[in-house]
């Protein structure tokens, strides 16, 4: 019996609506779905290859497997690694307390709302707040500068509301990632694009590399890599220096603009051209051009996060943003207020909270929380350092933290050394492939959904529901009932709340307390993280292609009185931060190049690196390098090179790439084998985290590492190698 079922992607927060066919159980073909989508018939080619992994690829577990006593994996009945589990998480707790626990949240579990928000539950009553995520080895300078700066509660100008849009460090159309923190929507990124050139918005793109979104570029900065701070005070000092300014934004909603100016000061547009090795007329030109527009968006991406001075870069990228204005202003339309959470933006500041140097602190840092999730970078000290509430038990949900973290001859004796490591994944990842247990989980086709964690990104209001398309294969279960089970079994109460980043758990007063003696309705729960949208749980059912309400038309409203909060444009670390790079040389000894990330269209971080069409693509993680740098090192197109970092060393395969600045060679994150062998042609390439150390080069505040603008030596691979 073959039937099409309408559903949504859940491999990225595009969320893009899809119709997938099943034939007898099995699924067989998948198209966009763009009968009601907010990007129309969309689909990228992640979500033909989620049918590939569906049916079986990268040897997906049909049942739970657990670590003999001989360190081999042996099937286990989920019931029963549920009932091992809870007696040995009852036991650290008990013994050593709820800090002993910890919890990892990874890619894969951001699109799985109901083990995301019964997650959050799960850590309240175990006592515990040891939640790390991919988010702090990613872009948390971004928090960092929200918890330095502020915020504007208006939120950011949508695209086709700006007309000029300034990219850093990111490249959305093959990333599918923008908003909130640039410019673009996440589905058909290039369609949108498009239609904001031909409405005449200008695009500045700066980036070491001629991105795929760099075709789009009215001006192309191509820097060296961890010069973003350099450039952004530059443009800072040219938009005071020539009062360009916006200048009654800036009266009302900064402060420090003093302080600011003089910190600045010496970033001459000479001085950053000198920097970052890029012509001084292209930093006055992209000043001018800030200056002049009536409504810009200065964003950025992963590049300027994971590299050196990332906090830096990202405070002074916002703060070029404030300088022109750069969020939505009271009055303007509000294209999406959200469906399942609506919102009312307010042109107001929230005030810089520095929520790390308050509450929960480590145990091996003086450092707090940042946006309710400790530094990731810092788990591998936490398991390790002797002390009575060391992390002793892992739950890694959706994840590869050993993979994600990098410098694998420190992460890995430390995941090895805990009592208890639970990996929650339908694969045998890094991080699984260590665990004593591994709960064989659902994929999306097979569980319950709404679209959620797109309900903000959306570029006008849209929301989806998403049933089963199959049954659960084997013996797997949904994430939430790994939660569920567990907290039934050691008794403690769950309470399903609607969060979101930003909020405190333990404050939100409307919940739904769970039945702990019957498993609750996924159905049911699902109905109260409605209780509060546009749109009714029974109208998201009827409408399986999804619903876009029919709203009458919103605008950011004024705020009704002054709070008296600033954007902190230049608070004193920062000032010093600015001083400190100030003397930094450009030369490092020993190392001729810098490693920069790539994102490929065909994976999402470290998932279907094996799938069909990215082994096609990228037989090897192909080391891509300018010819000139090439010819210079006597190195041809398809020759074994090794790259050497102060952490590690690995191999590669020479690809010449004419987009790529000179002195930069650019990799793929997530790639190869945690300790691969000399050989870089086998299946997967090479794993660039290798070269990233989690003990030095660390950022403060998040303490994030170096994975982009790694200082690198190059040099051709002898046989004897």
């Amino acid at each position: 019996m073959t039937k099409k079922v309408k559903t949504f992607c859940r491999n990225c927060s595009a969320l893009c609506p899809m119709e997938v066919t099943v034939d007898n159980g099995r699924l067989i073909k998948v198209v966009a779905d763009g009968s009601v989508s907010p990007y129309g018939p969309y689909m990228c080619i992640k979500g033909q290859s989620s049918i590939e992994f569906h049916n079986g690829a990268e040897q997906r577990l049909l049942q739970s497997v657990k670590r003999n006593g001989d360190g081999k994996f042996e099937a286990i009945s989920s019931s029963k690694a549920l009932d091992e589990i809870a007696v040995k998480l009852q036991q650290l707790r008990n013994e050593f307390g709820p800090r002993s626990i910890a919890l990892y949240h990874g890619t894969g579990a951001y699109r799985s709302v109901l083990g995301g928000q019964l997650e959050k539950s799960f850590l309240s009553a175990m006592g515990t707040p040891n939640l790390f995520s991919t988010m702090t080895i990613d872009q948390s300078a971004k928090w960092v500068t929200m918890g330095r700066m502020g915020f504007m509660a208006s939120g950011k100008p949508a695209l086709p509301d700006i007309d000029l849009a300034v990219i850093v460090g990111n490249n959305p159309l093959v990333s599918h990632q923008t908003m909130p923190f640039a410019a673009g929507e996440s589905g058909a990124p290039g369609r949108a694009f498009a239609a904001a050139k031909k409405r005449g918005t200008r695009f500045i793109v700066i980036d070491p590399r001629r991105t795929e979104t760099a075709r789009f570029a009215d001006l192309l900065i191509q820097p060296l890599p961890g010069q973003d701070a350099v450039i952004f005070a530059a443009i800072a000092h040219i938009l005071l220096r020539d009062s360009t300014y916006n200048r009654t934004f800036c009266e009302r909603f900064v402060s420090q603009l003093d302080e600011l100016r003089a910190a600045v000061a010496p970033f001459t547009p000479e001085l950053a051209a000198m920097r970052a090795d890029v012509p001084v007329a292209q930093i006055e030109q992209a000043a001018k051009w800030l200056g002049e527009a009536e409504r810009a968006f200065v964003g950025s991406g992963t590049g300027p996060s994971m590299s050196a001075n990332s906090n830096l870069n990202d405070h002074m990228i916002e703060v070029v943003n404030a300088l022109v204005g750069g969020y939505r202003r009271a009055g303007d339309l509000v294209r999406n207020p959200g469906t399942l959470n609506p919102r009312t933006p307010m042109e107001m500041v929230v005030p810089a909270g520095r929520g790390w140097l308050q509450g929960d602190k480590l145990r091996t840092e003086n450092i707090g929380q940042l946006f309710g999730e400790f530094p990731s970078a810092l788990l591998p000290q936490e398991i390790i350092a002797p002390g009575p509430e060391k992390i002793r038990a892992l739950i890694v949900f959706g994840g590869n933290p050993i993979m994600g973290l990098g410098d694998p001859k420190y992460t890995v004796p430390a995941f090895e050394d805990l009592d208890l490591l639970i990996v929650m994944d339908s694969r045998l990842n890094e991080t699984a492939r260590r665990a004593h247990y591994v709960v064989a989980t659902s994929q999306p086709f097979e569980r319950h959904d709404i679209s959620i964690p797109g309900d903000a990104l959306y570029p006008v209001a849209f929301a989806q529901f998403a049933p089963p398309v199959l049954d659960k294969p084997g013996d797997v279960i949904h994430d939430w009932e790994f939660f569920w089970q567990i907290a039934s079994r050691m008794k403690l109460p769950l309470t399903l709340k609607y969060w979101s980043y930003g909020q405190d758990f333990d404050a939100i007063a409307d919940g739904l307390p769970l039945d702990m003696n019957t498993p609750p309705e996924p159905e049911a729960m699902l109905r109260f993280l409605c209780k509060n949208s546009r749109v009714s749980f029974e109208e998201l059912v009827e409408n399986p292609s999804g619903v876009r309400p029919q709203l009458a038309e919103q605008r950011v409203l004024p705020a009704n009185r002054d709070n008296g909060a600033r954007l902190e444009l230049c608070p004193r670390d920062v000032a010093a931060d600015l001083g400190m790079i100030l003397t930094e040389g450009t030369v490092n000894e020993g190392f001729s190049y810098l490693l920069v990330c790539r994102r490929v269209l065909e994976t999402m971080n470290s998932a279907y690196r094996n799938a069909a069409s990215t082994k096609k693509r990228y037989p090897v993680n192909w080391a891509y390098m300018n010819p000139d740098d090439m010819d210079r090192e006597g190195i041809n197109d398809g020759d074994a090179i090794s790259i050497s970092s102060e952490t590690g060393r690995i191999a590669g395969i020479a690809k010449a790439e004419n987009s790529l600045r000179r002195g930069v060679i650019s990799m793929t994150h997530l790639f190869g084998d945690l300790f691969s062998s000399d050989d870089p042609m086998q299946q997967n390439g090479s794993f660039t985290g290798r070269l990233t150390s989690l003990q030095n080069n660390l950022e403060s505040i998040n303490f994030m590492p170096r994975f982009s603008g790694v200082p690198v030596h190059i040099a051709l691979k002898s046989s004897s190698e």
